[in-house]
């Protein structure tokens, strides 16, 4: 049985209210958060659609995303 989290945007007022006036930046994981958890990690790859996502976030905030994985390997997946 998958683990469901709480959505980050049913909570976005919420989580935004004390960053009124400040800079906000964004960091994401690429393995299990931005695309699934696969066993060979150089099939890992993000969806199109995640892709639309993290590109309009981009927009908005400063975002980074984080990785245990070289720049090379994370960088075109």
């Amino acid at each position: 049985m998958q683990k469901r989290h709480p959505s980050a945007l049913s909570m976005f007022d919420w989580m935004m209210t004390p960053a009124k006036g400040k800079r906000v930046v964004v960091f994401l994981d690429n393995d299990g958060t931005l695309s699934p958890i696969v066993e060979d990690p150089s099939r890992a790859f993000m969806s199109d659609s995640m892709r639309s996502v993290v590109r309009e976030v981009a927009r908005y905030f400063p975002t980074a995303i984080i990785s245990g994985r070289s720049r090379d390997k994370v960088q075109y997946f």
